[in-house]
């Protein structure tokens, strides 16, 4: 894989951070990953797909993590 394909991928991780940023609930995540999924898709190379939805996995990821620290406080 090329830096570009990760740049690329990475750059799937923000509809959920920004979902989460905004929304500050697990539904705005979930909302931020389908979109980001649908982006993954409409726009990816059929090659590079998994690539892309690892980065909107690892979103999720870090999109629940801010949410959950945000209900902590």
């Amino acid at each position: 894989m090329s830096l570009i394909v990760l740049a690329i991928g990475a750059a799937h991780t923000l509809p959920p951070i920004i979902g989460a940023a905004v929304g500050k609930t697990k539904a705005s995540v979930i909302i931020g990953s389908v979109v980001g999924i649908l982006i993954a898709f409409a726009t990816g190379n059929p090659a590079f797909v998994a690539a892309d939805l690892i980065g909107v996995g690892v979103g999720t990821w870090l999109g629940y993590s801010l949410v959950g620290d945000a209900n902590m406080q």
